[in-house]
């Protein structure tokens, strides 16, 4: 037998299969001509499937879980903080920072209050809703109430005008409880400040403060009896100074304070952190109280309460202008430095600033050395110029600074007369 028919493999063994590829699976390499085997896709997921797959669990898994596990970091930061922040404030709190504070709270209404007296008036008429009720068993008799402060221990009393306002009698109680009837020593519409008179020993008078050096964010205190709750002491700032009020009012220079003020506070002392009177509470804003109320100042109650002493009676400064405040607009045309002065608005015929050479549109700027920083300020400071004083009044007008001398006049009288009582009061002093 020839090598050619031999078999080329052990008979022993198994024979393989022969595989003859596809035609499409076959191809051949650019080296050797020879024909290649492409690998043949199998059932098994492929990478990218796999990656797809992962990012979507985890996109369902951060849809569902994450809001939830932000909540948990969250509230842990949350706590975290407040727990810091509780820590920190008993840490701080263990010094006693604010018992000074509070200290000097307690000092103001301890020095203040043995001054500070509760009003009560008989009134003939119609009840009109400000606080006064029906009594003695009369249809036409009422009973009002407010507040006052002692400034002089002869038993002089400060409370507003209106609060005593067509009584038949006045009777004040002290804070010991003693009670006194008070005598009207007179009144002044304007202002809306009257002074009482009671004979009484023991008296602690409290002191004048300076309105005009207080500043807005200045903490004041109220005292008075609200609603017939005597003493009562509440706190606040001044939130504004040179306040109209009720524009149908009778005062127009006001503190404007967001302590709590109610009916019976009227007439009280509104005083400041040395615990002296910066002003005289007078009324608020509405019904009841809603965080503004308004004082006269101490300076024009000060005023008003040495004239009324002196003579029953208050003479006031007349200039005869209609002052207004001074516009960005006005102030652009005229190339004013600021807003600050009176703009003149209306010149009365005859009158002081008339004969002195005042106009319409004229700016005042200053009254002798004092400057006017507005129109209300305007008003005050020719109320207290004694008349037939002599004043330097500069003004801008057009633009251009000018001087004017004027020679102030009497305001007519608008108060009340005072009783036979108060006339043998004021003859004894």
């Amino acid at each position: 037998m020839s090598v050619a028919n031999q078999p080329t493999h052990d008979p022993e063994e198994p024979v393989q299969p022969v595989v003859v590829p596809d035609s499409e699976s076959v191809r051949e390499t650019p080296e050797s001509g020879s024909p290649q085997v492409a690998p043949v896709a199998s059932g098994e997921p492929s990478f990218f499937s796999l990656l797809f797959l992962m990012a979507s669990i985890l996109f369902l898994a951060a849809w569902f879980v994450g809001p939830r596990l932000v909540e948990e970091y969250q509230y842990a930061s949350t706590k975290g903080k407040l727990r810091a922040e509780y820590e920190n404030a008993v840490t701080i709190l263990e010094g006693h920072p604010l018992k000074k504070v509070s200290m000097a709270s307690r000092l103001v209404a301890q020095k203040v209050k043995p001054s500070v007296v509760s009003i009560r008036t008989r009134k003939i008429g119609e009840d009109d809703g400000l606080g006064f009720r029906r009594g003695w068993d009369s249809a036409d008799v009422m009973e009002g109430f407010g507040s006052g402060v002692i400034m002089d221990k002869e038993g002089y009393i400060v409370t507003n005008a209106h609060v005593i306002d067509n009584s038949e009698s006045i009777w004040v109680e002290l804070h010991d409880r003693r009670k006194y009837e008070a005598i009207e020593v007179g009144r002044d519409e304007i202002s809306d400040i009257a002074v009482l008179k009671i004979s009484a020993d023991g008296l602690i008078p409290a002191q004048w403060g300076d309105s005009e050096e207080l500043e807005v964010g200045s903490i004041v205190w109220a005292v008075g009896s609200p609603y017939r709750y005597e003493q009562t002491v509440t706190s606040g700032i001044i939130s504004a100074k040179d306040r109209i009020g009720d524009p149908n009012g009778r005062v127009k220079n006001l503190l404007q304070t967001d302590a709590a003020v109610n009916p019976g506070n009227s007439g009280g002392p509104l005083v400041d952190s040395d615990g002296n009177v910066v002003g005289i509470n007078a009324s608020i804003y509405g019904k009841t109280f809603q965080g503004i109320s308004f004082a006269v100042p101490s300076a024009t109650a000060r005023f008003v309460y040495e004239q009324l002493l002196e003579s029953g009676k208050v003479v006031r400064g007349f200039l005869g202008v209609q002052p207004y405040k001074v516009s960005h607009q006005y102030a652009e045309r005229f190339g004013l430095p600021d807003l600050k002065g009176a703009l003149l608005v209306r010149v009365e015929p005859g009158s002081p600033a008339h004969n002195a050479g005042l106009r319409r549109n004229d700016v005042v700027r200053l009254w002798n050395d004092s400057p006017v920083h507005n129109y209300n300020n305007l008003y005050r400071l020719t109320e207290r110029t004694q008349p037939g004083s002599i004043v330097e009044v500069s003004l801008i007008r057009n633009g251009e600074p000018h001087l004017a001398t004027v020679t102030i006049g009497q305001a007519p009288m608008m108060q009340s007369g005072i009783s036979i009582e108060a006339e043998k009061l004021l003859d004894q002093r």
